[in-house]
């Protein structure tokens, strides 16, 4: 069950400060940063700890480019990383992660609260004294772990609202600690102990050197928490914007912070100090050592909270989809802002029974591997929908490649394996045990990549195909080119292999007629299929080629059209080719051929131009709107276009003839508005003049490399009204196509 807009639009009511930047920094300046930050110094020395810092930071930033642009690509709503990786690999990927990143943030909520505890404790009462032993004996920590959880629930309870109000109070508190620490170091700062803090430290029997990648897997946590904002993407104003913009600063923010740290910690103290002592070593370089303390509580109660926020607005987004029955429970929401007051309780339960259960040290780095599983498949994601060229992936953000989607997922799997090879791999089993699981069980009637990943894949693939309902977000062109003669349409042809442009499927299919004995056509369709294979190997064009040949051309179309495919992967779109004036034969028998695709109604591209000269420099093509439904093919083929290698530099140019100046006006904002929405880049020129349509398109056009034209229905009814219309103009123009879609392609999916 999808979310109204109506309910989206009472919820989103936070900013890119307030409901990104914050609970990300909040998340990223834990713990470690007070706990640990000095064990890296003292451990690996300043050299190696810079590094650590830049593979933690390099990992996540690859997974916050492909976060960006999975969330720039569609339209986000409350659920986070679960709804975006749902929307993109589907149900079942998206249900295992939500349901493990929902456990994962729950069980967080006790980890960090127990984390405030023991600090507290510890400064009550050093461990070993007589006191600790008579708490533990009496369970007080782990009452006063739940009496934190349960005041936690309260503040999250009553709404986002009020919660992230309280973060403000915590952030002041958290970013004063830093102020602290950072001036102290400066005024503490010597070059010589910074010198002398350059390599890993050797170790000794009270404290023992670790490896480089023990000390990274110390460190690690201190890098996570992009997720933060993304997961209160249902209660954010303009999410596309705020997640990219929120994140990526947090990022940079807290890494200028945690490099300053180290560099400061190296110019204090000998790495023995460091080792033994960094909260004492960080709280001495302090010019008010109190402030380190409530640094500390600050990070560790600010990062429950920010369990408390995310985990139930992933089960509320799982219970809203109608994943699985149970959870359809937590997916009703309270209030005009939504609350998921049912998934809270629930998130409450978890933490209160992981606080009384104990033994979370090895628990915390399962967590630790989910988090990581969670952004390796973000970058999965959007590396899935880059790399496999959908029409329908084009972010809003663009620093995103492919390649990066794919290093980011490598680096996080290489991350788990150097962190821990047996929690890795319980973790990765835990994860694809529920997706199969889920698999065939997950309810969900959305659109998704694999359809458009699977499309280009070879025949083990086309029975998943068949399956996958088509839909307009993964619409791509399986153009079917039909000819009479393939070397003298060659420039089709090559026409044809710019409106696929790699992105689906191109077959060339020869169709002549000869009226002799079977046999005899059986021959000269393998020689003609041959020769086919030939025109489009010596192009270079990747395309699947055919040849029938047939009695009557006429009679035979409707058949060859009807038994052109290979189960659900036919051609949506077929192109002809318009015969000059002079050749009466072949016009009378495309007019004979317009009627049966009309019949059909299928996408229809016709083709006139001469030889295409493969050594020219194609700079622009002309695309003249023709209403939603022919537009948005038009556009789309000139978008793909543009992107093939034979065009790259072009330029897209729409074009609308309008009568008056108030028709100008709005046809320039309506047109504008579309470009943008399309996350296209063309220039849009709106012409205004009462001259004949024909005339204005012949002056305008004539020197563009393409033009594209629309085709009504009509059109191919009455073909040859439309040739003697056009003939004259077709004449004085560069390669034209005619376009004329069904409107199946939705240029806003």
């Amino acid at each position: 069950m999808a979310e109204t807009s109506e309910e989206q639009t009472s919820a989103a009511r936070f900013g890119t400060f307030g409901g990104v930047w914050t609970p990300c920094v909040l998340t990223i300046l834990g713990v470690i940063m007070f706990m640990r930050s000095g064990t890296v110094i003292g451990q690996a020395g300043i050299w190696k700890g810079l590094a650590i810092l830049a593979i933690a930071k390099g990992i996540t930033t690859l997974t916050t480019l492909s976060l960006s642009a999975i969330a720039t690509n569609t339209e986000v709503r409350t659920g986070g990383v679960y709804y975006m990786i749902s929307r993109t690999l589907g149900p079942d990927f998206g249900g295992a992660i939500g349901l493990t990143l929902f456990v994962s943030q729950a069980i967080s909520i006790a980890f960090y609260v127990i984390g405030f505890s023991e600090a507290l404790f510890g400064l009550i009462s050093p461990e070993g004294s007589e006191l600790a032993g008579t708490l533990a004996t009496y369970y007080v920590p782990q009452l006063t772990s739940s009496v934190v959880i349960v005041l936690i629930f309260a503040l999250t309870f009553k709404g986002a609202d009020v919660a992230l109000k309280a973060q403000y109070i915590i952030l002041a508190v958290l970013l004063l600690s830093v102020l602290s620490f950072l001036i102290g170091g400066l005024t503490a700062f010597d070059m010589d102990t910074f010198t002398a803090n350059s390599g890993a430290r050797s170790g000794s029997e009270e404290l023992p050197g670790i490896s480089f990648w023990v000390v990274f897997a110390i460190f690690f946590p201190a890098a996570t928490g992009i997720t933060a904002g993304a997961n209160m993407s249902g209660d954010l104003k303009d999410p596309a914007k705020s997640i990219p913009n929120g994140t990526l600063l947090a990022i940079g923010f807290t890494a200028i912070v945690y490099m300053c740290q180290l560099v400061l910690l190296a110019g204090y103290s000998d790495q023995e100090t460091l080792t033994a002592d960094p909260l004492g070593t960080l709280t001495d370089m302090s010019v008010f050592g109190p402030l380190i303390i409530a640094g500390v509580f600050a990070a560790t109660l600010s990062s429950a909270l920010g369990s408390f926020l995310g985990a139930p607005r992933i089960l509320q987004a799982m219970g809203k989809d109608g994943l699985l029955r149970p959870l359809e429970y937590f997916g009703v929401g309270h209030g005009p802002a939504d609350e998921p007051r049912r998934a809270t309780v629930m998130s409450l339960g978890i933490a209160l029974s992981i606080v009384w259960a104990g033994g979370l040290d090895a628990i915390a780095q399962v967590i630790s591997m989910f988090f990581l599983i969670a952004y390796g498949m973000i970058n999965l994601s959007a590396f899935v929908e880059g790399r496999s060229g959908n029409p329908s992936f084009r972010p809003r953000f663009k620093l995103f490649g492919w390649p990066a989607g794919l290093a980011g997922a490598i680096g996080c799997a290489v991350a788990m394996i150097k962190i821990d090879e047996s929690y890795a791999l319980i973790s990765m089993g835990i994860a694809a045990a529920t997706y199969y699981w889920l698999k065939g069980r997950a309810k969900g009637d959305w659109g998704d990549a694999k359809r458009g990943y699977i499309f280009a894949r070879t025949r083990e693939n086309l029975l998943l195909l068949e399956k996958s309902p088509p839909d307009a977000k993964n619409w791509r062109p399986a153009l079917a080119v039909i000819t009479d003669d393939c070397e003298r349409d060659r420039a089709m042809i090559t026409c044809a292999s710019w409106l696929e442009s790699e992105r689906g499927i191109l077959s060339v299919l020869e169709l002549s007629e000869d009226p002799g004995e079977l046999y005899e056509r059986h021959i000269k369709r393998r020689d003609r299929a041959a020769k086919v294979r030939q025109v489009l190997h010596s192009r270079g064009i990747v395309a699947f080629a055919d040849s029938v040949v047939v009695p009557d051309m006429s009679d035979a179309l409707d058949v060859v059209i009807q038994s052109y495919s290979i189960g659900s992967l036919r051609p949506n779109t077929v192109m002809f080719s318009v015969p000059p004036p002079a050749q009466e034969h072949r016009r009378d028998e495309l007019i004979d051929m317009m009627a049966i695709i009309a019949t059909f109604n299928m996408n229809v591209v016709m083709y006139k131009g001469a030889r295409v000269d493969e050594n020219i420099n194609r700079k622009r093509i002309d695309l003249w709107w023709h209403g939603q439904q022919n537009g948005s093919l038009m556009a789309l083929f000139a978008y793909l276009t543009a992107n093939h290698a034979g065009w790259r530099g072009a330029k897209i140019r729409m074009l609308r003839v309008v009568k008056s100046a108030d028709e100008h006006r709005q046809a320039e904002t309506e047109l504008a508005e579309l470009v943008a929405s399309a996350r296209m880049t063309m220039d849009v020129e709106i012409v205004l003049s009462e001259k004949p349509v024909f005339e204005i398109i012949g002056d305008r056009s004539s020197s563009a490399d393409l033009v594209v034209l629309g085709l009504a229905e009509k059109d191919l009814w009455d073909f040859q009204s439309f040739l003697n219309n056009w003939d004259e103009l077709l004449a004085r123009l560069p390669p034209t196509i005619f376009v004329r879609s069904t409107g199946e392609v939705d240029l806003m999916a």
